[in-house]
């Protein structure tokens, strides 16, 4: 006997949802994507218990005619394409007719909607039972109400975060969804208190400086703002200056024809548009927004649509790499020259008093009556902030020097410890700023204002033995940042 089986309809209807459907931020992406095809400007979310036990989305889209509610919620049902030449001209985020279905086998789902013009209709469908049609006063457009997700699969559930996790994640997806849509007037309710308010904008950048800067605390001047068309597509690009960045590649968006896609490849031409302007290690923040040629992309290659196939990758990778070398500014600041006139304090235990030290030794005197020696400037100060690096390797002798300077600094650790002080002889002082003193066959500049600090830093020290006072310091986050410490609070706590 055989055991090969069709599987009942209640679990394929399961395991399909699985692909779409894995927690409520996935409800709102779908759902959003749909009010966005049906040309809404005013979309509201409320969610309840994280989303879990509540999604409500309410549009001012086109609306769904009553005769077609009941295939709204069969699979593969769409009014988004009709043949198979279709998903290769895709102006749509949706396609497969697959979210109210994969949504409706997991939840209790309600749908009532109307178009201009015509009267209201509402349909619930429980657990994939489908109920009947009744009258509804809604006025044009959608409202979908999810609730109880997962009441059915609790193995899913349990994989839930708590609700301020989940609800997060909803704020993420919706901001994700309204940075590609500034003509669309979003509000985001968590428990019925208004959590988002992101009015419609004129323009691209208008909304994407907008949303970034609230969320993160950023300043406009800290981005620039450009656009370029070429044959088959065009880049639009948000990006932070140098003085801006972060530790990771999270900061980096790439939005492929108004939809938010995961391509390293892209991301990369990102960071090589930067090169050295960053320390290593660094990334900036970018957001890039491509639209490409319909037929030379496909969507279907994931259930959520975050991965796509780009025929014309390479060089899409190549412009936007360019475009954002060009775009960011190299322009490196100079650090004003700074003049010491304070008199250096000799009342210390490691340089003794002046009278203290022995006569500076006679060969040392007199070099400016040599016929061998001449006189001359060593620096002018006030050039300094004219010298600027003309070379393009100016990055990796800094970090050389910077290096040469640790080791030096770790040598010199010792080089004033009290038991070995006798055993310098001190010359005289240099530039009104530095002491010159000589161990052995060793030549010492000492900076006597660094030296100042380090002795009164050790008497303060030396004076009381006294509890260090724990000053708590205030910091700005992310919304995301802070659900995510509030979330781990038990481990810093």
């Amino acid at each position: 006997m055989g055991i090969i089986k069709c599987l009942d309809n209640l679990v394929a209807q399961r395991i399909a949802a699985g692909e779409v459907i894995d927690r409520p931020n996935s409800v709102v992406r779908e759902l959003i994507d749909n009010s966005i095809d049906a040309g809404c400007t005013e979309l509201t979310l409320y969610i309840e218990g994280g989303g879990i036990d509540k999604i409500k989305i309410i549009d001012n889209g086109s609306g769904i005619a009553k005769e077609d509610l009941p295939l709204s919620i069969k699979r593969h049902a769409t009014s988004k394409i009709s043949t198979l030449d279709d998903l290769y001209h895709l102006k749509s985020l949706g396609f497969r007719g697959e979210a109210l279905y994969s949504i409706a086998a997991v939840s209790r789902l309600t749908i009532a909607s109307a178009k201009e013009g015509q009267e209201g209709s509402a349909i619930i469908i429980d657990n994939s039972d489908e109920g009947t049609i009744h009258t509804d006063g809604i006025a044009q457009g959608t409202q979908i109400t999810v609730e109880d997700l997962f009441f059915h699969i609790p193995a899913r559930k349990s994989f839930l975060k708590r609700a301020s996790t989940e609800a997060n994640l909803c704020r993420q997806t919706l901001i994700q969804k309204a940075l590609s849509s500034p003509q669309v007037h979003y509000r985001f309710y968590v428990d019925n208190a208004l959590k988002l308010d992101l009015p419609s904008k004129a323009t691209l950048f208008e909304r994407v400086l907008d949303v970034i800067c609230s969320e993160n605390n950023f300043s406009r001047s800290d981005f620039v703002t450009t656009e370029k068309e070429y044959q088959d597509y065009s880049i639009a690009l948000v990006a932070s200056k140098p003085s801006l960045y972060r530790s990771d590649r999270s900061g980096i968006k790439i939005y492929l024809n108004n939809r938010q896609i995961e391509e390293f490849s892209l991301v990369q031409a990102v960071t090589y548009g930067y090169g050295e302007l960053l320390p290593g290690g660094s990334f900036a923040y970018a957001y890039v927004f491509i639209t490409d040629n319909p037929e030379l992309i496909d969507f279907n290659i994931h259930p959520a649509k975050r991965e796509a196939k780009i025929r014309n990758l390479a060089l899409i990778h190549h412009s936007l790499s360019t475009l954002v070398r060009e775009s960011i500014p190299r322009v490196f600041n100079t650090v004003e020259a700074q003049e010491f006139e304070q008199p250096f304090l000799t009342n210390s235990p490691y340089i003794k008093h002046q009278d203290e030290f022995r006569s500076p030794n006679p060969t040392y005197k007199n070099f400016s009556s040599s016929p061998h020696f001449t006189s001359e400037p060593i620096l002018n100060p006030k050039r300094c902030n004219d010298e600027k690096p003309t070379s393009n390797d100016w990055l990796e002798k800094a970090k050389a020097m910077a290096l040469a300077q640790n080791v030096k600094a770790k040598e010199s650790e010792t080089i004033w410890d009290t038991k070995n002080e006798n055993e310098f002889t001190y010359l005289g002082q240099a530039f009104n700023l530095f002491l010159i003193a000589q161990k052995e066959k060793k030549l010492y500049l000492v900076d006597q204002h660094a030296a100042h600090e380090r002795i009164l830093y050790d008497q303060l020290k030396a004076q009381s033995d006294v509890q260090k006072l724990l000053i708590p310091v205030e910091f700005e986050v992310s919304s995301d940042v802070d659900a995510f410490l509030k979330e781990n609070s038990d481990i810093y706590t």
